[in-house]
């Protein structure tokens, strides 16, 4: 049991709704109020969790409630400013806000400036830490099951770097122990003026990263995958064996058999194969241990969070000098020196002209006007 019930709001009622629940399942914290724009939306959360405070100003909500804890579930483009009010203004003990994490790395190392500076524990809801798989595949590598790891590979599909590949380079970061990278290089391609819950984002990326044992992390977004390439598999290649990695669905012919029930699985050297079976983990349940295990962080009992956003940033910083390799064809060598976003000097700049013109979010019907970032339709 934690020492203190902490009090804890949401913002953002989509993926907030999975905050909210797994508020409810945490004794470490209780849920005092929840906050959107959309009252349908918010009625429906605060019905379901049996909260009483709802608002639809977020400064107001933090102003009557002065929360201990605080989740951002809002689109990206409002995550910078609503961390840094919070936790300039409202101090609390933590702020746990959504991936993506900023609209660029200026925007990224305010966040975490801000927190630091005002005493405020800052994570990254990057819950797939959380997953059991991922965890058991961070014990193998960092136990040497496959020697030291050389290469790493991810491919997503279904999304921008922002919103999905953003999930692969973060696991892959963590199941190798969240090593430091030092450069990145890679290229995107964009001929659409495609958008991703209310931000311009790209049809297909690719990114290469550089860590200072010479060990590499290839990262594929919506590239032509092939019949039998899996969505979210993670392959390790070490000197002793390689890793394979499943955490979610896979991409499959139609009418083939069901999916793999295996979830990890180790190919060694001699040919001999190891096989742990696939943990039907739902990702609610992840959520409950991240938010379960952010609250007793908050409140001291924790000594730390597999989310936490010093951790967390790196993914940022790695989508960021893709965009920048792609605007300055070359490689990026970090920590990134550009603060502003590389896509949008793309899109604005000419450097990214739309041959297929239409403007059109995967993600939302419509453009959400206070997200505009100054670059117009195409």
């Amino acid at each position: 049991m934690a020492a203190e019930t902490l009090r804890a709001v949401v913002v953002g009622c989509g993926v907030g709704r999975n905050h909210a629940d797994a508020y409810v399942h945490s004794d470490a914290a209780e849920l005092v109020a929840l906050c959107d724009i959309d009252e349908v939306a918010l009625n429906r959360v605060a019905d379901a969790n049996d909260v009483e405070a709802r608002y639809t100003d977020f400064e107001t909500m933090l102003r009557e409630e002065q929360p201990d804890l605080i989740n951002i579930a809002t689109a990206q483009p409002l995550h910078a400013e609503m961390t840094i009010l919070a936790a300039t203004q409202y101090t609390p003990k933590g702020i746990l806000c959504e991936k993506g994490m900023a609209n660029n790395m200026g925007e990224a190392r305010s966040m975490i400036a801000a927190c630091d500076r005002n005493g405020v524990k800052l994570a990254i809801g990057h819950e797939s830490r959380y997953l059991t798989q991922i965890q058991e595949a961070r014990e193998l590598i960092t136990g040497g099951a496959i020697g030291t790891v050389r290469l790493a590979h991810g491919w997503y599909e279904q999304g921008g770097m922002l919103n999905q590949m953003c999930h692969g380079c973060d696991r892959a970061l963590f199941i190798l122990g969240d090593p430091q990278p030092q450069w990145v290089m890679g290229n995107i391609q964009r001929n659409s003026d495609r958008w991703e819950r209310s931000w311009p984002c790209e049809e297909m990326a690719i990114g290469i990263v550089g860590f200072a044992d010479g060990s590499r992390l290839i990262l594929e977004g919506e590239t032509p995958a092939g019949a039998q390439v899996e969505q979210h598999r993670l392959t390790f290649v070490g000197d002793e064996g390689t890793l394979y990695v499943r955490t979610e669905g896979e991409v499959r012919p139609p009418g083939t058999v069901p999916e793999d029930p295996i979830g990890l699985r180790i190919q060694r050297g001699d040919g001999s194969v190891e096989e742990i079976e696939f943990h039907n983990d739902p990702y609610i349940d992840a959520r409950h241990r991240e938010i379960d295990a952010f609250a007793r962080w908050a409140g001291g009992e924790l000594d730390g969070h597999y989310q936490d956003a010093h951790f967390c940033v790196q993914t940022q910083e790695i989508l960021m000098a893709i965009y920048e390799s792609a605007r300055t064809h070359g490689l990026v060598q970090l920590p990134m020196k550009t603060q502003s976003s590389p896509l949008i000097e793309m899109i604005n700049s000419g450097a990214l002209p739309v041959s297929n013109p239409g403007w059109h979010d995967i993600r939302h019907g419509t453009r959400i006007a206070p997200f505009d970032y100054g670059g117009g339709n195409s």
